[in-house]
Formats: C-alpha cells, sequence, structure tokens
C-alpha cells in the first residue's frame, strides 16, 4: 500500500508540472497542454482506483506489471496517455527555449 500512496503522489507531482507548463507556455499553448495533462492524470487514477477495486493490483510493482504486459487496458491507455502529453509538452518547452521564446 505504501507503493499505492507514493503513486499518488507521483500523479499530484504531475498536476503540479502541469500547472507549471501552464504558466510557462504563452496562451493557447499552456492551457491546452495543462488540459491535457490534468485529464491523463485523472483517467489514470480512476483506472489505479478501479484495479484496486477489483483486486487486480496491490502493490507499485503491481502497478507496473499490469500496465507493461496490457492485463488492464484501462489503466494501460491512461499511462501511456499521460506520458505522451508530458513527453509533448516537455518537447513544445525545449523547442521554445531552443529558439529563445
Amino acid at each position: 500500500m505504501k507503493g499505492i500512496l507514493l503513486f499518488a503522489a507521483l500523479l499530484l507531482a504531475t498536476c503540479a508540472t502541469s500547472l507549471a507548463i501552464n504558466a510557462a507556455l504563452p496562451s493557447p499553448d499552456g492551457a491546452l497542454f495543462a488540459s491535457a495533462i490534468l485529464l491523463s492524470a485523472a483517467f489514470t487514477a480512476v483506472a489505479l482506483c478501479i484495479e484496486l477495486g477489483e483486486g487486480r493490483i496491490n502493490d507499485m510493482h503491481d502497478v507496473m506489471r499490469v500496465i507493461e504486459a496490457g492485463r488492464s487496458l484501462r489503466l494501460t491507455l491512461a499511462a501511456y496517455g499521460l506520458g505522451c502529453a508530458l513527453a509533448a509538452s516537455a518537447t513544445v518547452l525545449i523547442y521554445r527555449w531552443l529558439l529563445g521564446g
């Protein structure tokens, strides 16, 4: 259960990151990326709660095994969506930083 609390803390850190991205990027881009990250984090949290309720996962290692093996389509898609949204926003931040704007 300690691992699940760590995962929840990581989701909260992800939400804080989305707020920072919203502040760092200009108006349409920042809000778009922040909302994509927040929605993906919310879907990941909901999928995690469903998997906990069904008894498929009990520890952080179980979460990673379920995602890697694709045993839960909900959790796998939510986690990949979150990763893609974070990667896209990081790419835009680095691109804007390299261009100096």
